[in-house]
């Protein structure tokens, strides 16, 4: 039994869950308050299905905390085997390795320096300056063509200029040969 907020109601709570709990409360009379001051407090009954349900939800929730204390320490080893296993990459090259390439680099640069040298490039230099350009590739097209037109007015004239034809036929052939040789130093 336990009292009621008002002025000193007893109230019982029903012994058996069956029994409805809209049931008519007979009054009690109020007890005055110099009374209640005097006597021993007497502790109240508890529901024992509601410290039943108490209990259930404790219990679960001692299992949940159990179980996010092992996930965590779970995650946590994880982490640490992550971190112990990519320690050998974030080190970096070795000695031994960093040594190899410095030895390649240096190989690769003397054979570089002795392939490559100042008068080699100078030689290419003056190569490429005594090379003809693209007007005078055009001039000597020219030229060239100048002396056929002039060979062919010429072979359909005289046969006693045979001897200067064939003369000219020659240098023509020679022009030829010279405008190709210079197209092909040319391209690249």
């Amino acid at each position: 039994m336990f009292r009621g907020p008002a002025a000193g109601y007893l109230l019982r709570m029903p012994p058996d869950p069956d029994e409805r709990p809209t049931e008519h409360l007979p009054p009690t009379r109020p007890v005055a308050r110099e009374a209640v001051a005097r006597e021993h407090v007497v502790a109240e009954a508890v529901d024992p299905l509601w410290a039943e349900r108490l209990e259930g939800s404790v219990r679960s929730l001692k299992r949940l905390v159990a179980l996010l204390a092992v996930l965590a320490l779970a995650g946590v080893g994880l982490s640490v085997y992550a971190l112990l296993r990519d320690d050998d990459d974030r080190r970096g090259a070795s000695r031994e390795r960093v040594a190899r390439l410095d030895n390649r680099v240096d190989r690769l640069e003397s054979r570089l320096g002795s392939t490559t040298n100042e008068a080699d490039v100078a030689r290419l230099r003056d190569r490429l300056e005594t090379k003809a350009d693209t007007r005078s590739l055009q001039q000597l097209s020219d030229d060239v063509q100048q002396l056929q037109t002039s060979l062919d007015k010429v072979s359909s004239g005289d046969d006693s200029s045979a001897d200067a034809v064939t003369q000219l036929d020659g240098r023509v052939d020679e022009l030829s040969e010279q405008l190709e040789a210079l197209r092909n130093e040319q391209a690249p």
